[in-house]
């Protein structure tokens, strides 16, 4: 899943905003089945004007019995800086 765009975190002020949905929570998932990581971004709170993004590393090597896998939070990054996400995603794969 892709929806990270050229969005305008500093142009969100107020429910207004005629990109504001742009501010999900599900925004960008990269999945890498070798490394067993996922590397998860969402705007949270979402559609919200005061929040910001949240970029995690999660480890799922870990399967709960049930055919699915625990997310185990390897690192968690916040800014509403389009830029520092775009770097914190390059380190993350380089992880």
């Amino acid at each position: 899943m892709n929806d990270f765009t050229e969005s305008f975190p500093d142009r969100f002020t107020d429910d207004n905003y005629e990109h504001r949905w742009e501010f999900k929570e599900d925004i960008l998932q990269l999945e890498s089945e070798h490394k067993k990581r996922v590397i998860d971004l969402g705007w949270y709170p979402e559609f919200d004007a005061d929040g910001q993004y949240t970029l995690m590393l999660v480890d799922v090597s870990e399967e709960n019995g049930e055919g699915s896998f625990y997310w185990n939070k390897l690192i968690e990054y916040r800014s509403r800086s389009i830029e520092e996400i775009r770097m914190k995603i390059e380190e993350f794969l380089r992880t």
